[in-house]
């Protein structure tokens, strides 16, 4: 109920303002399924786009900063707000007694909301590329914006996480399951459970393009949509 209150306020009053604006953005928006990592190709994407861009403001690429700027924006330390990044709300009487217990208090809502102001103000700015944090459905209503997801069989992702987190397979195999759920619950906060093909214009699938040719064929679709 908490989950479906905000998202229809969310929805009637986040995307309303400059609606099919061509004058914002431009904006790319990455998200992608558990291990697979798209750092790399974020860098390798900003870089190409630099190169060929004729804009004075330089393509940067934003992740972890949403998180540090939301939480200075409602004046706490991070960590009170990190749940929401990992798809946790605090229950109705955890909120009841943090809120007379603390000076910094933020409901579960605000902080929402708030992420929802860091990721528009910086994708309304234009020249950004947004990884995660429901980038997609946030500036969904921006005309001059693309959006892509990165995917590959459960298989590939179990053994990139093995790899890099040293894990077992198991371990791996539910790591995968883990956060690929918090992605699909985060998203929801949003509005943000719908299938793929209303959310993304580009899907990429890692185990068959490498990170090369995922990066120019996003230019190409960059420039074919006129958005440098």
């Amino acid at each position: 109920m908490k989950n479906d209150y905000f998202n229809k306020y969310f929805l009637k009053q986040g995307f309303d303002d400059n609606l099919h604006s061509n004058l914002l953005g431009p904006v790319i928006t990455i998200n992608r399924d558990f291990g697979c990592y798209s750092s790399r190709i974020a860098d390798m994407l900003s870089d190409k786009l630099n190169e060929i861009s004729t804009a004075g403001q330089p393509w940067r690429w934003l992740s972890n900063e949403i998180l540090t700027e939301a939480a200075h924006s409602l004046e706490v330390d991070p960590s009170q707000i990190s749940h929401i990044f990992g798809a946790e709300e605090k229950p109705f009487i955890h909120d009841i007694i943090e809120s007379l217990s603390s000076k910094k208090y933020v409901c579960d809502a605000n902080i929402k909301k708030t992420i929802v102001r860091v990721v528009r103000k910086y994708a309304e700015k234009g020249n950004v590329i947004i990884v995660g944090r429901a980038g997609c459905v946030i500036t969904s209503n921006i005309d001059r914006a693309l959006h892509v997801k990165f995917i590959a069989p459960i298989d590939w992702r179990v053994k990139c996480i093995q790899e890099r987190l040293q894990l077992s397979e198991a371990d791996a195999l539910k790591k995968v399951n883990e956060v690929d759920e918090r992605r699909r619950v985060f998203l929801s906060f949003y509005g943000g459970d719908k299938p793929d093909g209303d959310l993304y214009d580009l899907v990429y699938n890692r185990a068959k393009m490498s990170e090369e040719d995922i990066v120019d064929n996003i230019v190409n679709t960059v420039k074919f949509r006129s958005l440098l």
